[in-house]
């Protein structure tokens, strides 16, 4: 199976094409899993917000409107969609265990001392025991 770790923004087709392409490729199925976390107010004040149920919810719908047009696009991957609530690095490591692959997307930072990637990025390199891809996504 491949794993794969979505940000819910636009312009994630490229990371999105190759994980579905790679899991056609291979017959297995494709888990796509968008980690969220709690909102500042609840951090900082250490209590329950009751607006982070809200957010898991409109997060559960973006996944499920960003898959679309790649499920239609891929019929025979078996897609399961997850909005979790936790640290990303973690939750994807821990998602993968097992899996064939996971695939992270990657932003190109235009810095002087040259490309890096993010810290979700560098842990799941570190942590995760399936292969990891690393997708630019722009």
């Amino acid at each position: 199976a491949v794993v794969v770790g979505l940000e819910l923004i636009d312009g994630s087709d490229a990371l999105l094409g190759f994980v579905f392409a790679e899991a056609d490729r291979r017959g297995g199925g494709l888990r796509v899993l968008h980690c969220w976390g709690p909102s500042a107010a609840t951090v900082s004040s250490g209590t329950t917000d009751p607006g982070d149920e809200e957010r898991g919810r409109h997060a559960a719908e973006r996944l499920t409107e960003l898959l679309r047009p790649w499920r239609r696009r891929y019929p025979g991957v078996c897609v399961i969609a997850e909005a979790v609530f936790g640290p990303p690095a973690a939750g994807l490591s821990e998602a993968a265990r097992g899996a064939g692959l996971l695939a992270v997307g990657r932003r190109r930072r235009r810095l002087p001392t040259g490309p890096r990637l993010g810290r979700v990025t560098h842990a799941v390199i570190s942590h995760c025991t399936a292969p990891v891809a690393v997708v630019p996504l722009d």
